[in-house]
């Protein structure tokens, strides 16, 4: 499509909102009605006699409560704060401050719910518009990608965060105007890179782990001295609060064996291909696995994959530029969750980061003639989809639904693939050109 007339940015505005509708129409039902269960996802019992609970987001607003008193000079205990009886965890001490200042508490739980909802259906708005005005194939195409765009977005992974009121989709949202702002061009270009830089290191302080999304900016031709201060900005925080990290790690089991069907690393898979019951949330307590085995074992695939795509991608990108927006979505939205992914389990909303990558690889579809190319950006897409599509349904219910044990394994074997095409992306920014075939590189 290219630059937009004033003709065409109504009909990009409504190819852009086809998600956004689509996923608003979907949760608002789901939040009034509390049929989650219907999709797979494991609920949390409402604290607040609403039919959907927000869990996560009330352990964040009750723990406000508990701070908003602590200023009043009452005696409190973080670990009573949370109503679902979970224990104290430093992911609620920021947000938890925050709110307390503004006088919020768990009586607003709801509202905050609803707000995070719509957070969510805005940054796939958004996504989706970047994607469609900057769109150069065929409409067939571009049908199929906002159709995948729209499948992540209604996922049960995304499911699983709006049920929970994750933070998660603050870090989202957060990452995508930090990555995105730094190839806008406009008035105030220099201002606002300082702006999504900020935006960055608000999205690593706020849940830690999404560290990798500064990647993008540490490659040949890609240094920027805002990204470069917001990194050691977040780095030196990250150190200073080690204790806390540490703490919220070990609370959050992520140094625990896990299957596929309730988190993601790079041994789930493999756990969930050992463990003889499809419905295991980890090995049975008679089960032995060793866990540094499982851990090289994982690398050493992940390594290959990698390889296997470095070399592919230095073939089919001779004389051929990753759009700037594609680099930063792929390469940030990767490396946020390839950090976790190798450091232990996480849980499976973390994944609506592949949000970002998902829309990098539509852009440079949208843009690109190179058929071997564009046949394995949309290898890597649907990948994506797919991981998106059989993360979070964690258990059997009354309503019948659950994903067989191979569908999940082959969820995590795309989660590998998307990945992996995110740090091949990044490597292969190292490497030297070469001329290939006759062709000369640039």
């Amino acid at each position: 499509m290219g630059a937009q007339t004033k003709q065409q940015i109504p009909r990009t505005l409504g190819l852009a909102a086809i998600p956004s509708i689509i996923s608003l129409s979907v949760f608002s039902w789901l939040i009034y009605s509390g049929k989650w269960n219907i999709f797979g996802i494991w609920t949390l019992e409402s604290t607040t006699g609403r039919s959907t609970g927000f869990g996560d987001l009330a352990f964040i607003t009750a723990t406000a409560g508990c701070f908003s008193a602590e200023n009043s000079g009452a005696a409190i205990s973080l670990d009573a704060c949370d109503p679902y009886g979970r224990p104290y965890t430093p992911y609620g001490l920021i947000p938890g401050k925050i709110l307390a200042f503004f006088g919020i508490g768990l009586d607003q739980n709801w509202i905050l719910g609803i707000a995070l909802m719509l957070i969510w259906v805005l940054t796939a708005f958004w996504l989706t518009y970047t994607l469609v005005k900057s769109w150069r194939r065929t409409n067939k195409e571009l049908a199929l990608s906002i159709a995948l765009v729209t499948l992540l977005a209604i996922s049960p992974t995304a499911m699983l965060a709006v049920e929970r009121g994750s933070l998660d989709i603050v870090v989202v949202a957060l990452a995508m105007f930090g990555l995105l702002g730094f190839n806008a061009i406009t008035k105030f270009f220099p201002t606002r890179r300082w702006f999504s830089s900020l935006a960055l290191f608000a999205a690593v302080t706020l849940k830690y782990f999404p560290l990798g999304l500064f990647a993008p900016f540490f490659a040949p031709k890609r240094w920027s001295l805002p990204a470069t201060i917001g990194a050691a900005a977040t780095a030196l925080f990250l150190i200073l609060n080690l204790d806390n990290l540490q703490t919220a790690t070990q609370i959050a089991m992520a140094d625990s064996l896990s299957t596929t069907r309730i988190m993601f690393s790079s041994t789930t898979g493999l756990v969930t291909l050992l463990v003889n019951d499809p419905l295991a949330f980890a090995p049975p307590a008679d089960q032995v696995l060793n866990e540094t085995t499982l851990q090289i074992v994982g690398a050493a695939i992940f390594a290959s994959i990698t390889i296997v795509l470095i070399v592919l991608i230095r073939r089919l990108t001779v004389n051929h530029e990753i759009p700037n927006h594609s680099w930063f979505l792929i390469v940030g939205g990767s490396f946020a969750l390839v950090i976790p992914y190798f450091l232990g389990a996480s849980n499976d909303y973390r994944l609506i980061l592949l949000l970002l990558p998902l829309t990098g690889l539509l852009i440079w579809l949208g843009q690109d003639s190179n058929p071997a190319l564009r046949v394995t950006l949309w290898i890597v897409a649907v990948a994506t989809t797919i991981t998106a599509l059989t993360g979070a349904t964690m258990i059997p219910n009354e309503s019948g639904f659950i994903l067989p044990k191979g569908v999940i394994i082959f969820g995590d074997a795309s989660l590998a693939l998307s990945l992996a095409f995110g740090v091949a992306l990044f490597i292969n920014a190292w490497l030297p050109k070469r001329a290939i075939a006759g062709v000369n590189s640039e």
